[in-house]
């Protein structure tokens, strides 16, 4: 038994050296490091050097000569206790739990103050709690082998009052010790237990939540999340005094695609348009499946003139190989419509006007990028024509 300040059970030259880390690793992470070790040792008064060498008295003189009939005397009262056998029943066989009870009577008191022992005592509470045993059955059993242990210490050592009480002493203090590791370890499980149904519940509310905003197909935001996006897009926009520009984007004829080759392959050409649109936007740009074939962009931060080179950009991303679908391939394009907002725009009326400068882009003949201002294209990209103002 290590004298108090010392690493608890180990000198540095111990053959157990080698595995210290490992144990002092589990213990840390329920709290016990050298000094709570010492700490908790004090605080059931182990740490007095009377009690020093009490683990091997308790060992040769009541444990060893005594084990079978402290356990059939232990067992033979929790039997009466129908929580017991019910645990029992569920977990192991009545001869197994005996053989590791007997284990535990074996080790009591033996070398208490190392991390080995605590170590021991704590997945004893862990264990315990995973089979479901009520803590207050827990506990009481503590009580129960004090008595029995007591009870067992031989006639003839009763003539040395003060050695029996020190014994008896020893006794209390170490299955005190014990009680306690055990019970914390017992309430740490429970709690990591708990923490991890949170967790479990916190996954699946975000999971659900997902898949609330989500297109199943496509991957994209669904048309739901994207009003409401766009709705705190517009008040960020107002409040920062900073463009906002939406696109409205629709394959073109894509019924057709649907007609001739079957919905699954129009299914993998809207997921390889989408992803195509994502490629071709820039981080950032919220693209968001708005309805069949229909997708919408919210971009922050950004003019018609900047909108106008995302949109090309795009387009021309859409229409630069064909998709392969099954056996068939095919070359698809798409047309755009671009707005900015204005200071009087609501969603609706924003995705209206873009949706405008869509049908503009469809009856100037499909594949072609169309805004709800006049501009003209140049050398440089996209102008704002001679005769509009743009703030």
């Amino acid at each position: 038994m290590p004298e108090a300040g010392k690493t608890a059970g180990y000198s540095d030259d111990s053959p157990e050296q080698g595995c210290l880390g490992v144990i002092f690793e589990y213990c840390e992470s329920r709290g016990f490091d050298e000094t709570a070790i010492a700490e908790r040792l004090s605080l059931v008064g182990l740490l007095e050097p009377k009690y020093r060498d009490q683990g091997e008295v308790l060992q040769s003189r009541v444990i060893r000569p005594n084990a079978d009939a402290i356990i059939d005397s232990f067992y033979s009262s929790l039997l009466d206790i129908d929580d017991f056998n019910d645990i029992v029943a569920r977990h192991t066989d009545p001869e197994r739990l005996r053989t590791t009870q007997k284990k535990y009577l074996l080790s009591l008191g033996v070398d208490f103050g190392s991390p080995d022992y605590f170590l021991g005592r704590l997945r004893v509470g862990s264990v315990h709690q995973k089979m479901g045993i009520p803590q207050s059955l827990y506990q009481c059993t503590f009580q129960r082998l004090q008595a029995l242990l007591i009870r067992h210490i031989p006639y003839q050592d009763w003539r040395d009052r003060s050695a029996a009480d020190a014994l008896i002493q020893f006794i209390l203090r170490i299955t005190a010790l014990d009680m306690s590791l055990a019970v914390e370890s017992y309430c740490a499980s429970r709690m990591d237990g708990l923490e991890s149904s949170l967790e479990n519940v916190r996954g699946e509310k975000d999971r659900l939540h997902r898949l609330a905003v989500t297109d199943w197909l496509t991957d994209l935001h669904n048309h739901s999340f994207s009003r409401h996006f766009l709705a705190d897009a517009l008040s960020l926009s107002r409040s920062e005094k900073t463009p906002l520009c939406v696109i409205m984007a629709d394959l073109d004829n894509f019924k057709k695609i649907n007609d001739q080759y079957g919905h699954l392959v129009g299914d993998k050409v809207l997921r390889i348009v989408a992803a195509r649109m994502v490629s071709g936007a820039r981080t950032g740009d919220e693209i968001c499946r708005y309805g069949g074939e229909e997708f919408l962009f919210v971009m922050q931060h950004t003019n018609i003139k900047e909108g106008m080179d995302v949109a090309e950009r795009v387009r021309l991303r859409i229409n630069s190989d064909a998709i392969h679908a099954e056996e068939a391939e095919l070359r698809v394009s798409l047309s755009l419509g671009i707005a900015q907002a204005r200071d009087d725009d609501d969603v609706d009326s924003l995705i209206s006007r873009a949706d405008k400068a869509l049908y503009s882009a469809k009856l100037a003949g499909r594949d072609c990028v169309r805004g709800d201002v006049v501009i003209q294209q140049g050398e440089s990209g996209y102008q704002l024509a001679d005769n509009m103002m743009f703030d």
